[in-house]
């Protein structure tokens, strides 16, 4: 049986496929499967992937139709072996003991998650900056759930990350369909299933920052997170974590995410965003009375508002009065 499965997401970017690809391939672990999955791309990338396939059978290569990293990161889940499964984005790279370090830390501390630190590339400066350790990174073993969830939502890369598969696939865990933290709701859920968790401070992933990201001020990735929260919520909803703890978290979070989509929001979507507000807090309205939470949720809820439309909350409360 393979011992790790690296999945990588490959959409249009030929400039940088390169330096990741050799990166696994100088890997010091050399029981691995390298799963490429090429999501459509209009670039070099495709050819690039089979230049590796041809001279190293660990990597294999899957063409679909473009539909994004959520899909193409589940297609890679569905098509691993692997005991283990970590993820790398298609433009960083990693050092050539990554595999190899976390799977030694993983086998001798019998843990479901390792995870490393890393380092910021500045793509445009070509400058480095070591990543901040943050509590977020510590998940300790005695953690309730909902601090699981906490850890696992806000400290959501999934790369730089080693996992035990099974986790994932014994319990259907999936990327939702999102352009931005479609990190936050897998990695929360994998938190929420796991045992044994360990960070070490090695930097061994390297991140590649890109000042012009598609995500940049874009009111629409806004919305996708927001959306996401939802569904997380939902599904654990389905899943039995029924813990008040766990609805005040979700609850929190969806009033943090709220804030996030507040003045940025033009005139033209307005009508449009007001609408998705307006639908899922018919939803948690549900879930606050349940945990006796409903006090907590309009307070937060108009203080959001008021700190990030300003006047022009006034307004937009008017409208969304037969929902509070």
């Amino acid at each position: 049986m393979t011992i790790i499965s690296v999945v990588i997401p490959v959409y249009n970017v030929e400039k940088y496929l390169k330096q990741c690809l050799d990166s696994v391939i100088s890997q010091t672990f050399t029981d691995f499967e390298c799963i490429c999955v090429n999501d459509g791309s209009t670039d070099n990338s495709l050819s690039i992937l089979q230049e590796y396939a041809t001279k190293d059978k660990r990597f294999k290569i899957f063409s679909k139709e473009n539909r994004g990293i959520s899909d193409t990161r589940n297609a890679g889940i569905e098509l691993s072996i692997g005991e283990y499964i970590t993820f790398i984005d298609s433009d960083d790279w990693v050092e050539n003991n990554f595999l190899e370090r976390l799977y030694s830390v993983a086998i001798s501390e019998s843990a479901d998650i390792v995870s490393c630190n890393w380092k910021f590339y500045f793509n445009n400066e070509k400058t480095f900056e070591v990543a901040r350790v943050r509590k977020l990174d510590i998940v300790n073993n005695n953690d309730t759930d909902s601090d699981k969830l906490y850890k696992g939502y806000h400290g959501a890369y999934v790369w730089r990350k080693l996992y035990r598969t099974n986790i994932i696939k014994d319990n259907n865990i999936c990327f939702y369909k999102g352009k931005i933290s479609e990190d936050g709701p897998f990695s929360g859920l994998v938190y929420l299933y796991a045992d044994n968790f360990v960070f070490i401070y090695d930097e061994l992933y390297l991140h590649r920052t890109q000042i012009t990201s598609l995500t940049t001020n874009c009111i629409q990735s806004y919305i996708d997170a927001f959306e996401n929260c939802i569904t997380l919520t939902k599904e654990l909803e389905n899943r039995k974590f029924n813990s008040k703890e766990i609805k005040k978290f979700l609850i929190n979070t969806f009033i943090y995410k709220l804030g996030k989509l507040g003045k940025d929001v033009s005139k033209e979507r307005q009508k449009e965003l007001l609408f998705v507000i307006s639908e899922h807090m018919k939803y948690l309205k549900i879930i606050a009375k349940n945990t006796n939470m409903i006090y907590e949720l309009k307070v937060n809820f108009v203080l959001y508002m008021i700190n990030k439309f300003g006047i022009k909350s006034f307004r937009v409360l008017r409208i969304l009065k037969n929902i509070m």
